[in-house]
């Protein structure tokens, strides 16, 4: 074998499993917009892929410390239990319906961002019909990590507080 084959054959089966890697990549659940404002009312949307052979039954959530989850949209098919403190405070919420193989789903949310700057981290559990489980709570970075939505001040404003002083 030459170089120039054996320099193919590694380039060919590099491809090969970057390739295969990228449906890995994108079967997490995410949360748009992943940079949002502090103070900002706030339209969120958790997309939760089902890349298993299985249908995918419940999604449960927590939502991130000093965000006000307060409305949801409504999703056909799907029931939504709501997890509150004592004076009533939104802090998760349950999903339940059925996500087929290969599907994906949306689910709208309505919150109020924290006033500071920070980053806002979701943790969700995906329950499958064959018992499985994928936990969303990881680092950034790990196999299944949480989803997190930055919260910082637009670029204008910081460039009007810096002129200001």
């Amino acid at each position: 074998m030459t170089n120039r084959q054996f320099l193919s054959r590694q380039i060919l089966t590099g491809v090969a499993v970057a390739f295969a890697c990228v449906p890995l990549a994108y079967a997490h659940i995410r949360i748009a917009p992943a940079e949002s404002t502090p103070g900002a009312r706030e339209k969120y949307t958790m997309r939760v892929p089902n890349e298993k052979k299985v249908n995918s039954t419940k999604v449960v959530g927590e939502f991130p410390e000093g965000l006000d989850i307060y409305d949801f949209e409504f999703k056909p098919g799907w029931n939504i239990e709501l997890k509150k403190t004592d004076n009533g405070k939104i802090i998760g919420a349950t999903w339940t319906g059925t996500l087929h193989a290969y599907e994906f789903a949306e689910f709208g949310m309505l919150g109020i961002n924290p006033k500071e700057e920070k980053d806002l981290v979701w943790r969700f559990v995906q329950y499958y019909d064959d018992g499985t489980t994928e936990e969303f709570t990881g680092p950034v970075g790990s196999r299944l990590p949480s989803p997190v939505t930055k919260l910082k001040k637009p670029a204008s404003v910081e460039a009007s507080a810096a002129t200001a002083k």
